[in-house]
């Protein structure tokens, strides 16, 4: 029998022996053409006594090899990535500012409590609902102009709210 018979013959077996050891057919499709090229350069330059089985060996050698190479790639890069990513400083606000962000939330709030409710009301779809004036206007039974200036008071409430704080 020549290298090309052996080897078709066996290939499927081949296919399945290669994925147990990658555990990815499409791995295991390149250990097993691997192994065709250097079975094939095998046998042309002597004659073995059980080419099978030698091309058994060569696909078991080429997956553990495959195998070792992506565990120690990705211990390598993963390393790396780990500390690259560790040096790269957080965009999450510290915990001081965290803590100011709420202070001045709380204000805010307090602040808009007082208003009255058509001034709240309209502030609120505004700035929190992301509503357009006209909207405002209509929901409320007012004018444009007089959403606008509703929505400015509210506004301009928690501007002094905040200059108060400083």
């Amino acid at each position: 029998m020549d290298a090309l018979q052996v080897f078709v013959a066996a290939r499927v077996e081949l296919l399945r022996y290669a994925a147990r050891f990658t555990g990815d057919a499409a791995e295991a499709e390149d250990v097993v053409q691997e192994a065709w090229l250097r079975f094939c350069a095998a046998t042309s330059a002597r004659q073995l006594d059980e080419p099978t089985g030698y091309l058994f060996r060569i696909v078991r050698n080429l997956a553990l090899d495959m195998h070792r190479r992506r565990a120690r790639e990705n211990q390598l890069f993963e390393s790396e990535a780990s500390a690259a990513t560790a040096a790269v400083p957080s965009d999450a606000p510290s915990q001081q500012a965290y803590l100011e962000a709420r202070g001045e939330l709380a204000m805010i709030h307090k602040a808009l409590a007082q208003l009255p409710v058509r001034t709240r009301r309209a502030f609120e779809m505004h700035r929190f609902e992301g509503r357009k004036l006209v909207e405002i206007a209509a929901e409320l039974g007012i004018s444009k102009s007089l959403a606008q200036e509703l929505v400015m008071d509210g506004v301009e409430l928690c501007k002094k709210t905040l200059r108060r704080r400083d």
